[in-house]
């Protein structure tokens, strides 16, 4: 052991009966600190330390003092963690550092700069080497590690020709195509999101979700040399996108290109699949934002910043005592949209002060020319309060997280929606609620929430505040591939892989399916193409259009949009027969649904226009069920049913229709490329409707671009929010 091991564990062994986070809310007098530090120093010498050291680290950057000698030690213990923008975060306090930086910490920082303007930390330096070294890496590390960031440098150093990246969400597509497009070091490439978008011969990164991206692999040959996938991990959970999931990682394997995966708080990844790919393995423990955990319901003391709580009954009261009590902006978790818009509403009627900003007056008077003059957001944005959940619009979720982010809203009520992936500047999460839709958490969903609180650059401890009891916070221990290590999967996930992948159990149930398809004179081709549909469902279907032959009679010869008799007795056949469990309503019964259905392919309504439409008591309630009919039916659900309809009629009766028109006026209100571009890439219908007739004959995205720069008119009609909502996205 060397003289330095042996000194950081007995600095070990002094700090372990020491909490670093409570050690510096009691009065400590200079020598104290001086110890505290000194060991610290000692600790990130190490590697076995360095996580230690650290979490020691960000709580004596949160709470420094003026003395001369406490900060010159700080900062060498910033210079020994390499995680080099502490001491900026610092100077942005007011601390303020003796001397130059010497020429050994100018080339320690060059060290971790990758000839770019970015300086990374150390572990995040580590990171990038590693993948230099081993191409195809799955990487475990907290959520402020920053491995998305990473994800720039290592394709501004590399030379790769075709890039697919997987996100979990639309909201996060936007995000990351925004960053990207704003990257000087990535001018080079090509930035393809939409599935409209043909494939480039040019260096092109495509960005997509897995629907999305499965969509465009099927529909087009493209190759790519480097995949990259966020929140890895959904590949193995009860989400019912798992499959899709899945199914992407499984496309990347096939390709046998380099991969980074990426996720948090998990300990290790399908053997098979790593050994398959011949990849690796790395799992980072090291938070360079620190996290306190404060549980109201039980702490025998509820301290917030020196201040003593007294503890209340009622998780309302508690929610608002909190939010009185912390400094900093605050996401308030709760498990349900309703509850999501009750809880924001209850918080804004406590204010009394109303918030003067020029953007958030637009984005108030954008949602009552569009949306509705009653929604109760308005009332929660003029107090500072924000509610964000599946069933606000995506542009509106992007407005809220921009003013939350610069300070002008204070809190935001969010359900997952905001906790999976799209980074914010909030410094606490409260949790109202432990529940998913009424399903408890589990332990590794609330760490991963826990871990949006704090921000890299912005703090150096975040702050998780539980006002109910709650599952104990853990990491997943191993992700499994499903494809790989799962014994039985679904018949519908099974048709998609190729013999020489599945296991003894895998081909059983193939020599099964195939028994069943030969007895039921149905190709297997026909359900594969219709992925994700049960294929119990899909069998149905075409055992009750062979006894019903009337049907294929009534929808003969159809191309054009169907008229209101043929849509009612499609939609009634599609809801009926094919539609899985998981996807049916009671608030959307197939009455409603072919009514809205038709509503949208024959009027083309605005989003007010639907809204007014929907029979509901309350405006929030129309508003919320509407957003789901056109984020989750219109958008996902339907054109995927309705596809696999078109199949199906066209194998029983020999025949041609064609539903394709139907689909692309559902999704997108139009047939117009420039509207299914503008569309794709979350421009709101709004903004559209207003451009559409002026760019006319473009093919792409690029053509757009260049529309705009050279007729700076087509946008003349549009306010400065608009403005900003088609530069983020254009």
């Amino acid at each position: 052991m060397s003289v330095t091991d042996v000194l950081a564990s007995k600095a070990y062994a002094r700090l372990s009966n020491i909490n670093a986070q409570d050690f510096f809310e009691g009065d400590k007098d200079e020598n104290e600190v001086k110890k505290f530090l000194e060991d610290t120093y000692k600790l990130l010498q190490t590697k076995e330390y360095y996580s230690e050291g650290l979490r020691n680290l960000c709580h004596a950057c949160e709470n420094v003092s003026g003395d001369p000698l406490l900060i010159e030690l700080l900062k060498q213990c910033i210079s020994s963690s390499r995680v080099f923008l502490y001491e900026d975060m610092l100077r942005e306090r007011g601390v303020e550092f003796q001397g130059e930086s010497g020429l050994f910490e100018i080339s320690q920082k060059s060290f971790y700069s990758l000839d770019s303007e970015i300086l990374l930390t150390k572990e995040q330096k580590d990171l990038y080497d590693t993948f230099k070294e081993k191409r195809r890496l799955v990487v475990s590390a907290p959520t402020s590690f920053g491995k998305s960031r990473i994800v720039r440098e290592i394709i501004s150093h590399n030379s790769y020709e075709s890039i697919m990246m997987v996100v979990p969400t639309n909201a996060l597509l936007s995000e990351t195509h925004f960053a990207f497009k704003q990257d000087e070091n990535l001018k080079g490439y090509n930035l393809i999101y939409s599935t409209h978008s043909e494939p480039s011969s040019e260096p092109t990164i495509y960005i997509f979700t897995p629907e999305k991206f499965d969509v465009y692999t099927d529909e087009n040959k493209v190759r790519f040399d480097f995949f990259i996938f966020d929140e890895v991990y959904k590949v193995d959970s009860v989400d019912n996108r798992s499959s899709v999931f899945a199914s992407c990682l499984y496309k990347a394997y096939r390709e046998r290109c380099d991969y980074y995966l990426i996720g948090p708080y998990f300990n290790s990844f399908s053997k098979e699949f790593l050994r398959r790919t011949n990849g690796y393995f790395e799992k980072y423990n090291t938070d360079i934002v620190q996290k306190k955990i404060i549980n109201y319901f039980s702490d025998s003391r509820i301290d917030i910043e020196g201040a003593e709580l007294k503890s209340l009954k009622g998780k309302d009261p508690r929610l608002m005592q909190v939010l009185q009590s912390v400094s900093g902006q605050s996401i308030v978790y709760v498990g349900r949209k309703d509850s999501a818009e009750t809880r924001a509403n209850y918080i804004a009627g406590k204010r009394i002060k109303e918030i003067k900003n020029e953007a958030l007056d637009e984005l108030i008077e954008y949602i009552k020319r569009h949306i509705s003059e009653s929604w109760r957001l308005l009332e929660c944005l003029i107090k500072g309060v924000a509610f964000h959940h599946a069933g606000v619009p995506k542009y509106i979720q992007s407005e809220i997280v921009d003013l939350f982010n610069s300070g002008v809203l204070d809190v935001i009520v969010c359900t997952p929606t905001l906790t999976e992936g799209v980074n914010t500047s909030a410094k606490n999460v409260i949790f109202y609620d432990t529940t998913k839709a009424d399903v408890e958490l589990s332990g590794f969903d609330v760490k991963n929430i826990v871990g949006r609180s704090g921000r890299f650059g912005h703090h150096f401890v975040g702050r998780a505040i539980f006002l109910e009891e709650h599952v104990a916070v853990e990491e997943i221990d191993e992700i499994r591939f499903p494809i790989f290590d799962y014994e039985f999967i679904t018949a519908e996930d099974n048709i998609q892989i190729s013999l020489d992948d599945l296991n003894k159990s895998g081909l059983q149930q193939r020599d099964a399916i195939m028994d069943r398809v030969l007895r039921e004179q149905i190709p297997l081709e026909l359900l594969k193409k219709n992925k994700y549909i049960p294929f119990e469902k899909q069998i149905g279907l075409i055992q009750y259009l062979r006894r019903e032959k009337h049907i294929g009679r009534n929808l003969a010869g159809l191309h054009s949009l169907p008229d209101k008799a043929q849509m009612s007795l499609i939609m009634e056949l599609v809801h009926d027969q094919l539609f899985a469990d998981s996807d049916k309503k009671e608030s959307w019964t197939t009455g409603r649904l072919t009514k809205f259905v038709k509503f949208q392919i024959y009027h083309k309504p605005s989003l007010k226009v639907m809204i007014a439409e929907y029979n509901a008591v309350k405006e929030d309630t129309k508003i919320r069920n509407v957003l789901e009919l056109i984020y989750r039916y219109f958008e996902f659900s339907l054109p995927k049913y309705l596809m696999a309809f078109e199949r199906i009629f066209n194998f029983v009766y020999n025949g041609k229709i064609s539903l394709a028109l139907t689909i692309t006026h559902l999704q997108y209100g139009s047939d117009k490329i420039q509207d299914i571009l503008l569309v794709d890439a979350g421009v709101p219908r709004s903004i559209v409707n207003r451009v559409s007739e002026s760019l006319n004959g473009v093919k792409d995205v690029n053509d757009i671009r260049k529309m705009f720069d050279r007729d700076p008119r087509i946008l003349s009609g549009l306010s400065g929010i608009e403005m900003r909502m088609l530069a983020k996205r254009i």
